[in-house]
């Protein structure tokens, strides 16, 4: 049995429906990711994970324990927040001892596990500095050791890196990941940033409308999207229109503009079929010798890449390369596009509520 088990949970205020139908489960000492826009049910999610909101329908269960009704305080959870909701008038040691205090931990070990804790995410050199004279970052650690020290069974997180600079986001990022496989706890990891989910869940469920839009490990659901919806959201994506002309055992050619695809998946000959390409998968070529040729509208330099804009008969391409330190194409140029037939995926219409 899995260790947290999310059965048909729905949640309505009133009319609203803030979460449908939704269903998932994580095995101990999992890092899973809920990920979507502002509105999309995630954090409400998160809500009734930690007991701050209850199920309109369905059940919530943690080691084969019902938790659907239990208190806040009877689920064994550690919560960090965005805002860090550090006390300001305790200590680094004090703030990160306070859950410990609370369950009555002995004075002894509490110092110990306070210590150990800090040293975790390298912190104890500062045990008697108060918030305010540490960084973002360093609250972030602090509230992250307050949560951990106690040794919960479940870790929530609620977009507690978003409130910092990119550079620091970014050590953040791996730092939590690293902490929490050292600390072996399930985590649920709340964020609208899909780089984050990438770079921290051993799978990410992505939602939309309320609804769960598709669940997997990272690079399975960036390859291999389920709709156009997550295909967006989860990196950027170039979608065109093809007209299936032919269907062989789940094979289809498809006419695009003039050339023809041959890709796997279902559809009816006669279809019109939405299609996606990332911008990295699109290769510049010499004009004539791609699938079909483009303009060069924008070229915008990266750093350790190029990002273009391209006009094509299918419309406008983004196309992302690398940079080699080579002369590139400029803006008006005529190039040809390439790519792999398995670069392309069919995609259906995002899930609407």
């Amino acid at each position: 049995m899995s260790f947290l088990v999310l059965k048909n949970i729905c949640k309505r205020y009133g009319p609203v429906t803030a979460v449908e139908d939704f269903n998932l489960e994580v095995e101990k000492g999992e890092f899973i990711s809920l990920l979507g826009p502002s509105g999309c049910g995630k954090t409400t999610t998160l809500q009734m994970i930690a007991g701050f909101e209850e199920p309109t329908e369905g059940s919530i269960s943690v080691d084969g324990r019902d938790m659907t009704s239990v208190e806040p305080n009877a689920r064994d959870i550690g919560i960090v927040f965005q805002s860090y909701a550090l006390f300001p008038h305790m200590t680094v040691a004090e703030n990160v001892g306070f859950g410990l205090e609370m369950r009555n931990v002995p004075k002894q070990e509490r110092l110990q596990r306070v210590a150990e804790t800090l040293d975790l995410v390298h912190l104890g050199d500062f045990v008697d500095r108060f918030p305010k004279a540490l960084s973002g970052g360093q609250r972030q650690r602090v509230a992250l050791a307050r949560a951990i020290v106690i040794k919960p069974q479940l870790l929530l997180l609620d977009e507690p890196l978003s409130a910092l600079d990119a550079k620091i986001r970014e050590s953040m990022q791996i730092e939590l990941r690293n902490i929490q496989n050292t600390v072996g706890v399930t985590t649920i990891l709340v964020t609208h940033d899909q780089a984050e989910a990438m770079a921290m869940s051993d799978r990410i469920a992505v939602m939309n409308n309320a609804r769960l839009a598709q669940l997997g490990a990272p690079f399975e659901i960036y390859e291999k999207p389920g709709d156009s919806f997550t295909s967006n959201f989860l990196g950027s994506t170039n979608m065109f229109e093809g007209k299936v002309t032919r269907v062989s055992d789940g094979n289809l050619s498809i006419s695009c503009a003039g050339f023809e695809l041959s890709i796997s998946g279902q559809a009816e000959t006669g279809e019109t079929v939405s299609l996606g390409i990332r911008p990295e998968k699109i290769a510049l070529v010499e004009a004539g010798e791609g699938l079909l040729n483009a303009t060069v509208s924008t070229r915008i330099f990266l750093g350790t890449s190029w990002l273009y804009q391209i006009d094509s008969e299918l419309g406008r391409f983004s196309v992302t390369l690398q940079n080699t330190g080579k002369n590139v194409a400029g803006e008006g140029d005529t190039v040809g596009l390439a790519w792999h037939n398995d670069a392309i995926r069919m995609l259906r219409e995002e899930l609407v509520a």
